[in-house]
């Protein structure tokens, strides 16, 4: 998975952008073959789902798009967003493009608690 904040809200005709940290250098796998991730607000986990927004990256290439016409709560400015299933994928497939580093890894393992 992917954690990003919300960097920017914009619209250009009849579509709303919801700009993320996170760009198409940390998970190419959108912009290469269409995969689909599921993104979720985890600042506003209860609010009703109304905005439909396609939610892209800081590169400003065309393929920066991680998710197109998702229905998501109203978003703004700071909040947090999760890309579900990105995996080792995700990272390995990850890398510097225009000079920005991607997503940082953090590993998690967890304790047996009969250990």
């Amino acid at each position: 998975m992917i954690v990003a904040k919300v960097t920017q809200l914009k619209t250009k005709g009849d579509t709303f952008f919801i700009a993320i940290e996170a760009g198409m250098n940390s998970l190419i796998r959108p912009a290469l073959y269409g995969a689909y991730h599921e993104i979720v607000n985890l600042t506003k986990l209860a609010p009703p789902k109304k905005v439909i927004a396609n939610i892209v990256g800081p590169i400003c290439e065309s393929g920066d798009t991680l998710g197109h016409s998702r229905l998501l709560p109203e978003t703004e400015e700071g909040d947090v967003v999760l890309i579900a299933t990105a995996g080792a994928y995700g990272r390995v497939m990850s890398c510097h493009y225009n000079q920005r580093p991607p997503a940082q890894e953090i590993f998690y393992q967890a304790m047996n608690a009969l250990s």
